[in-house]
């Protein structure tokens, strides 16, 4: 649960930062975000894609939580072998969506 509510937080912090049709500038973080980037598809299609991307590995969907007025960004957390990685994905314009993917380390070097 703890995990959860600070999924949530960090993603309302995020999507602030990723409302500008701008490409965000993420820094690698120890424990952050290790890829991040846009797509030529639109929202939909894209979380397709991830979820294609993440099951082909054998993750498991934990979470999947909708942000926005219109459902236009979202946070998946998937999970595999005691691995956690977070997923963001928010709409850009109808054919470009923002990506950003990251390892969950709960504290652990």
């Amino acid at each position: 649960m703890r995990v959860l509510l600070s999924i949530i937080i960090l993603a309302s912090v995020l999507v602030q930062a990723a409302r500008p049709a701008v490409q965000p500038q993420v820094p690698p973080l120890k424990g952050g975000w290790q890829e991040n980037g846009s797509l030529a598809i639109s929202f939909a299609a894209a979380r397709g894609r991830m979820r294609t991307r993440f099951e082909g590995q054998d993750f498991l969907l934990k979470h999947e939580i909708e942000l926005g007025k219109r459902h236009d960004r979202c946070l998946m957390l998937w999970e595999k072998d005691g691995k956690r990685v977070i997923v963001m994905l928010w709409r850009i314009n109808v054919g470009q969506t923002g990506y950003s993917i990251g390892e969950i380390k709960n504290g652990r070097k």
